[in-house]
């Protein structure tokens, strides 16, 4: 099943991306999963858990060498093995820190290698 909260436009760009991250939803568990790309203002998540509702309100957790942030977000778009989230506010201290750490680290972007783990 495909939804998308109507009109999704996009108006940052997205850098692609492979790194875990955590979500925290309304009942308070942190799903991890794998962000595929990112923007100062939002993300898509590779997540094959239960679907969430267009509209639902999330947490993103993030954590990258010491940098930490539990990010509200929308999720604008779910279907079966991703889930799309704008974040309410722009972040883009959560951008430089996850792309300066993929830089840094010299890993492939494309690679599905874990760059850093949230429990």
């Amino acid at each position: 099943m495909h939804r998308t909260m109507p009109p999704e436009q996009r108006t940052k760009q997205r850098e692609p991306t492979s790194f875990s991250i955590g979500f925290r939803g309304k009942d308070g568990v942190v799903a991890n999963c794998k962000a595929l790309n990112l923007s100062i203002a939002g993300m898509l998540l590779d997540y094959e858990g239960a679907d969430l509702d267009i509209g639902a309100s999330i947490d993103v957790c993030a954590s990258f060498k010491g940098w930490e942030e539990e990010i509200p977000a929308v999720v604008v778009h779910c279907n079966s093995n991703c889930i799309g989230v704008m974040f309410c506010k722009l972040q883009p201290d959560l951008y430089r820190a996850a792309t300066r750490s993929m830089r840094s680290d010299h890993l492939s972007i494309n690679s599905r290698t874990l760059v850093s783990f949230v429990a």
